[in-house]
């Protein structure tokens, strides 16, 4: 059994230093335009990219492994963000939106000879480890859409949404879109019930091109965990156990602001006896279970702007609350 581990154990991809280490370093390049291709296909055909500096998405020591980014650029100056988020935040719409007009907005430079005629396509690619929505699909695409003409407005941005649990495929060969396998991989990969050689064969007996398995065989062997060096390794389990530790605060506080929260509604809907108060009491309640979960936030050190984005509250409210 301990043969076993160490041989063939995946890395898990859905961490940040993981999946930056499989798609966002100079030797796994290759990864990362494969895995542009395969969602993008047939809009795009990357050759290859240049990585630019991930300072669109701000990011806390108290919520590393819930969203991280690798930002780059093609030969053709198009901008790409690809986004890997395991945790649902208030305004995900309005949230992807804004950071997707930051790469546009980084285009512009100062002086007279930049108009903009320079400003190039800007995609993001968002990789939801959750569903945000009451009815959810595995894939989204949203462009810049003229309603009248029922034409493309604009290709400039360019935004595509994959929720991962709406994947249904419960094998490889269940996977229709090229996508949607490398989207099984790292499914198959986060669970890491089968090893780095299972997962090859499942992808040798497939009709793919070639060169997809290549991708393929080329991203399960870079998280090869036998395969890292002893600081390569000790970094990922260092960024293993702050997922675990931050997912785990994060899900204690939402658990312990929702029981308490239905606990205030029951009571407040008791003292008024009628409909109207009840209401009250359930809003009154679900306000309380907000509040109660932002002091808790705020009592293990999470930022008061990371909390605003995941309570709502805004961060003046969250300056107040009283931690006693």
């Amino acid at each position: 059994m301990e043969k076993k581990e160490r041989d063939g154990k995946v890395i898990n991809p859905f961490l940040d230093w993981s999946f930056k280490y499989l798609f966002g370093t100079p030797e796994s390049k290759s990864n990362l335009i494969g895995l542009l291709n395969l969602v993008l296909s047939p809009d795009v055909e990357i050759e290859d990219v240049d990585f630019m500096n991930s300072e669109s998405i701000p990011s806390s020591p108290q919520l590393k492994g819930c969203v991280f980014d690798i930002i780059c650029r093609d030969k053709a100056g198009d901008n790409y963000l690809v986004e890997m988020q395991n945790q649902q935040m208030m305004n995900e719409v309005e949230r992807m939106i804004y950071y997707t007009c930051r790469l546009v907005d980084r285009m512009g430079v100062s002086g007279r000879e930049w108009d903009y005629r320079q400003i190039k396509r800007v995609y993001s690619i968002c990789l939801m480890n959750f569903t945000f929505e009451e009815h959810p699909v595995l894939r989204r695409d949203v462009v810049l859409y003229d309603v009248r003409g029922q034409k493309v407005f604009s290709d400039k941005l360019n935004i595509v949404l994959l929720q991962l649990p709406c994947l249904r495929a419960r094998s490889i060969h269940e996977c229709s879109q090229q996508y949607e396998f490398l989207l099984y991989l790292l499914n198959q990969m986060h669970n890491g019930m089968k090893t780095i050689e299972e997962l090859k064969q499942e992808v040798s007996q497939t009709a793919l091109p070639e060169d997809t398995k290549e991708l393929f065989y080329k991203v399960l062997d870079t998280a090869d965990v036998a395969s890292l060096s002893e600081s390569d390794r000790i970094q990922y389990e260092s960024d293993l156990k702050n997922y675990r530790d931050s997912m785990s605060c994060i899900a204690f506080a939402e658990h312990k602001g929702r029981e308490e929260g239905r606990e205030e509604g029951r009571k407040e809907g008791r003292q008024e006896g009628r409909e109207e108060g009840r209401e009250e009491g359930r809003e009154e309640g679900i306000k309380v279970g907000v509040l109660r979960t932002a002091k808790k936030m705020k009592s293990l050190g999470i930022p008061e702007k990371d909390i605003a984005e995941c309570t709502g509250l805004s961060v003046e409210e969250i300056s107040n609350l009283s931690l006693k």
